[in-house]
């Protein structure tokens, strides 16, 4: 021990300083070299998380875009066009059959546009022996090996797919092929597997990829690697068995492993894969080593520029990272982070960049979607105003014609054509108060002519500043009408309506009150239960179908509110709240 003090001691500075550097650099090396393979865990755990992150997101966008036009179809089905050019066509003039046969192709047009997914929409109509098609052809010719295979019987609520030739579809035949033996017509739209390729292959990194499969169905979509491949990956995946939510999970295809993260999807009955291969990850890692190694192994003059640029090239860069992380874990998707080096914090930073990017846009579009869909939702419940009225005013008229009372004729059919004029406006979703109002009081002129004398109605002037207010179109007609169905037609005399209207607590107040049968609390009670979507409506849809349309536009504020009217009736109060009318 005295021996090696003393050569200790006896050798020149130089070689002293490089051994204790040496002898600090090893510790250092040692320690860095443990960091480096923590660090490349965190990061393999890390882009696991991201893994199963975007591979959960991006399987709900795909529910909700397929899921939106499955509802849609299902919509489609109950059409009336098609229902007429199904089974009477034989019996339709030319005209008749083609104003059908554009309708349908218009509203193919529509299925086909909601969803970027779709390639095609068309409805196929075996007693025509036609193929109605959102192309601009609008009908093609019959195919009876496609019909057949489309009319499968298949619960679309979990196994909406078909794959017939290597093409993917959507289809709903009417009526069910379980209470028939052939279906009247099949509503269908075909999937575009270059779309969904083109989506997958956005969705994933650059060296990773995406499969899409189905599940009952053996039908793969894969992006950023061929088909073949992606069927590849689809067997591999099969014999392993599907991993669990929040899990991630090694496999190996040909020769290569791969971090793998899947989301199945029980409403669409398909499987999304998203994997990267290990090499991608780990390739970075190795470059930090060689650089520790590198710099470990340097003179005793850079070790202060080492020590520096350590500083310089790790901890400044990765605590910008963790940093903007903190800041996109809360909620800023603003964050850009600014790097002038080609380096891998360079590569790091502007994937990042990339993702929150991508992140901002994929938010931007599910809220895009859900205004959409709820915009749906209110032009939908807008076209179900019940025109029962109109067939009473029909017979009435015929009645009328037959006596050669002309005197009411006149001012019944001018009053129908006001009513017609106004209910077909289907551009307008809005419409100043005083136009809604005058086309409640035409409705009301129609019901007096028919009852005569029995219904005594009065329609109050409007308050001032009323008239020019915007409110929803088809909102006082529904609710009069209902006054005149369930209230005031089997009543055989002083049977009275009145419609007051006044301008209260910020919000435009319409109050249709009769006199009709005794009204109770409990039969109050149950009439709002309706309107609420607690008890399912029977007699009552179009106030249902009012207070739905207010509520999803006004929310809590708007809607239908009702009471015992001063006569034992029911009195309904329409509010409409002015702060939406003056945005």
């Amino acid at each position: 021990m005295h021996s090696i003090f003393n050569w200790l001691v006896s050798i020149r500075i130089l070689p002293k300083l490089l051994l204790t550097f040496l002898l600090i650099l090893g510790p250092i090396y040692y320690i860095g070299l443990t960091m480096n393979r923590q660090g490349a865990e965190h990061m393999k755990t890390e882009i696991g998380n991201s893994l199963i992150s975007r591979v959960s997101l991006y399987m709900e966008i795909l529910d909700v875009d397929f899921d939106r036009t499955i509802r849609l179809m299902q919509e489609y089905v109950n059409d009336d066009d098609l229902l007429d050019l199904s089974v009477t066509s034989e019996i339709m003039t030319d005209i008749e059959r083609t104003e059908a046969t554009l309708r349908v192709k218009h509203r193919l047009d529509l299925l086909r546009e909601s969803s970027a997914f779709l390639t095609s929409a068309f409805a196929m109509i075996p007693s025509m022996d036609r193929t109605i098609t959102s192309e601009p052809s609008t009908i093609s010719e019959f195919d009876r090996s496609q019909f057949d295979a489309l009319r499968q019987l298949k619960n679309l609520y979990e196994t909406p797919f078909l794959e017939w030739n290597g093409r993917v579809f959507i289809s709903v035949p009417y009526p069910d092929v379980g209470t028939v033996k052939t279906p009247l017509f099949i509503a269908a739209v075909e999937v575009s597997r270059a779309e969904l390729t083109d989506a997958l292959e956005r969705f994933t990194n650059e060296g990773g990829g995406a499969v899409l499969s189905g599940r009952s169905i053996p039908w793969t979509v894969a992006g950023a690697i061929g088909e073949g491949q992606g069927q590849t990956f689809r067997e591999q995946m099969e014999w392993i068995g599907s991993s669990a939510a929040n899990e991630v999970r090694t496999i190996t295809v040909g020769g290569e492993p791969y971090m793998l993260a899947q989301k199945e999807s029980e409403r669409l009955d398909v499987t999304l894969s998203m994997f990267v291969p290990y090499q991608k990850i780990e390739e970075p890692l190795r470059d930090y080593e060689r650089w520790l190694i590198v710099l470990s192994t340097m003179s005793v003059a850079l070790v202060l520029i080492f020590s520096f640029s350590i500083y310089r090239m790790i901890h400044r860069p990765l605590k910008s990272l963790i940093h903007a992380f903190r800041r996109l874990k809360q909620g800023n998707f603003n964050v850009a982070l600014q790097y002038s080096l080609k380096d891998e914090f360079g590569y790091l930073y502007e994937q990042f960049n990339a993702t929150v990017r991508q992140l901002n846009v994929l938010v931007h579009e599910v809220y895009e979607q859900q205004y959409r869909a709820r915009l749906s939702e209110l032009r939908h419940l807008q076209s179900q105003i019940n025109p029962h009225f109109l067939y009473n005013t029909y017979f009435l008229l015929y009645r009328m014609a037959l006596r050669k009372d002309f005197d009411n004729v006149i001012p019944l059919t001018k009053h129908l054509g006001e009513y017609f004029q106004y209910i077909t406006r289907d551009g307008m979703e809005e419409v100043p108060f005083e136009a809604e109002a005058s086309h409640a009081k035409t409705y009301m002129e129609i019901q007096s002519i028919r009852f005569e004398d029995r219904i005594y109605a009065v329609f109050e002037d409007l308050p001032e500043g009323a008239e020019k207010i915007a409110v929803p179109r088809l909102v006082l007609q529904p609710v009069i009408e209902n006054a005149y169905k369930h209230a005031l037609e089997k009543k055989e005399q002083d049977a009275r309506l009145t419609v007051k209207t006044e301008i209260r607590d910020k919000a435009l107040r319409v109050t249709v009150e009769d006199n009709g049968e005794e009204m109770t609390a409990e039969r109050l009670e149950e009439l709002q239960a309706m309107l609420e979507g607690t008890r399912e409506p029977v007699e009552t849809s179009g106030l249902v179908n009012v207070h739905r349309r207010l509520r999803i536009k006004y929310g809590e504020r708007g809607g239908l509110f009702l009471r015992l009217g001063e006569n034992r009736g029911l009195c309904v109060e329409i509010v409409i709240p002015l702060e939406e009318n003056e945005r």
